[in-house]
């Protein structure tokens, strides 16, 4: 294990090309972890030169979410820094990028290469048909003087520029996640990487380098699809006479399966969506943290201060994580039901706005009822969005029929429709008599109806939860009759009544 010394300087570069996968924000969490055990700094930069793939708004749902989950950096492009601008198109403008590509023109370290993209297309179809497994361009400029690659720049023909990389020979790195052992790859089999694109644009490799190097990134943790490119890394901080940072290349994360990775083509990986369904910034910031880390084997409820001063380098895996919804919800869950009731009443308040259960803003008066409901489902949450669902009755009219709820729900196992309207006759009778209606009361009285009619409680108090509630699943009985109160519940058990009759 390498000795790490503080201060860190680590940074989290996403390209605004869509919505933040949440394996982007695994990765963004582990560089923060890093930095904040360490007392060191956490850098956000937007990389947006792939013009092609940009899409507008992108940048702040990435922001919006590193947020989400309680991640905040130290210098960004929202709150400026002593290396702004933080965007790399505005820091291409000011010429950053072309400064040190025409230091490896002058130094031959880079070629001006005007290969077009249809001949490009050609030399990799020849050889296909050759049988090579994969091809690697090695352009024809690559040896001529750099004033004749000038010369016919200068006629206005497109170009790019590409680094020269070395034809024989070996590249070694170390990685701090896969252990003392150098990862080792031959130059042969490598090819002249794009540094500048025709538009004048630099490609990630480049321009991402020059930025860690310019913003004194110590340590650079990013995900492991990323190793294969790290040889062409390292040789352009050699060419450049540039010290290098560490690398660590974080485990992927699997789909539940195992079978490959976690993608935003078949799962359901948008870190706005996580929020959207209700789930505490907590348990996400928890859950995410055991993507490939671990504190021991078997601690896994930790507050994020804990997993700050828990989080080292020595304890990320090299092998894949696999992911699992259904352990997040749990988690999920487990932490809602940490929550005091009136929290949790006050963090599902959107959740209500947004089916349209209360107003937008609510009023006091529903707030307050709202705090009163929680109780009933607070041990069944499992994310917030599951809210409005399973309070949607008290909000909404409830009745049988073609606009409500079928009414062959009434009717228990084993029962026909009349024993049915017969259970909900008697119980409207007596809840009509009922004078105390707070739940206990209701619960004694309901029992003594059933002991009096000889059925079990279970038939009776379906088929009354049915009529209250339009659900055979629903909050418990009695706390949510009293909380509906005694003209509603009396109204649905007549209605219940009327409908099987």
């Amino acid at each position: 294990m390498i000795e790490i010394k503080a201060p860190v300087r680590v940074r989290f570069a996403p390209s605004p090309t869509g919505y933040l996968h949440i394996g982007g924000v695994r990765t963004a969490l582990f560089n923060w972890l890093f930095a904040r055990h360490y007392g060191g700094q956490f850098i956000l930069r937007i990389e947006d030169t792939d013009e092609k793939r940009f899409v507008a708004g992108a940048d702040d749902d990435i922001m919006a979410s590193l947020r989400w989950v309680g991640i905040i950096w130290d210098e960004g492009p929202d709150i400026g820094g002593p290396h702004a601008p933080y965007v790399q198109s505005q820091r291409s403008d000011q010429g950053i990028y072309k400064t040190y590509a025409d230091q490896l023109l002058a130094a031959g370290h880079a070629y001006m290469s005007f290969t077009t993209e249809e001949e490009l297309a050609q030399l990799r179809a020849e050889a296909e048909t050759k049988g090579l497994k994969s091809f690697r361009f090695r352009g024809r400029e690559r040896d001529w003087p750099l004033e004749r690659q000038r010369e016919l720049a200068a006629t206005g023909k497109p170009y790019t520029i590409r680094f020269k990389t070395p034809l024989a020979g070996e590249t070694r790195f170390s990685d701090l996640v896969r252990g003392a052992n150098e990862i080792v790859v031959q130059h042969e089999q490598l090819q002249d990487l794009v540094l500048i694109k025709a538009t004048g644009m630099p490609v990630y490799h480049f321009a991402h380098l020059v930025d860690d190097h310019l913003m004194g990134i110590t340590h650079v943790l990013r995900a492991e699809e990323w190793v294969p490119s790290t040889p062409y890394h390292v040789l352009l901080y050699q060419a450049l006479a540039w010290n290098l940072p560490v690398f660590a290349h974080l485990p992927v994360i699997l789909r539940q399966d195992g079978k490959g990775k976690l993608s935003k083509r078949k799962d359901d990986v948008a870190s706005n969506r996580f929020w959207e369904r209700g789930y505490l910034p907590e348990a996400m910031a928890n859950y995410l943290a055991l993507q490939g880390w671990s504190y021991d084997d078997k601690t896994e409820l930790m507050s994020l201060a804990e997993i700050v001063e828990r989080f080292t380098l020595d304890r990320v895996q090299a092998s894949g994580a696999r992911w699992n919804p259904d352990k997040l919800r749990d988690m999920n869950g487990i932490y809602i039901r940490k929550l005091p009731v009136e929290v949790v009443a006050e963090r599902t308040l959107p959740f209500l706005v947004k089916a349209g259960l209360i107003a937008d803003p609510p009023t006091e008066e529903e707030r307050a009822y709202v705090r009163t409901l929680l109780p009933l489902v607070h041990e069944r949450l499992e994310e917030l969005g599951q809210a409005p669902e399973l309070l949607e009755c008290f909000f909404k009219p409830v009745q049988p029929g073609p606009d409500g709820y079928d009414p062959a729900l009434l009717i228990p196992k084993k029962l026909d429709a009349a024993q049915t309207v017969g259970f909900l006759r008697a119980a409207h009778a007596t809840l009509t008599a009922q004078l105390d209606w707070s739940a206990e009361a209701l619960e004694v009285r309901l029992r003594a109806l059933g002991d009096e009619l000889g059925v079990k409680p279970g038939p009776l108090f379906g088929t009354v939860r049915v009529a209250v509630s339009g659900r055979t699943v629903a909050p418990p009985l009695f706390a949510m009759l009293a909380a509906l109160g005694r003209e509603r519940s009396l109204a649905r058990v007549a209605a219940a009544a009327a409908a099987l009759a």
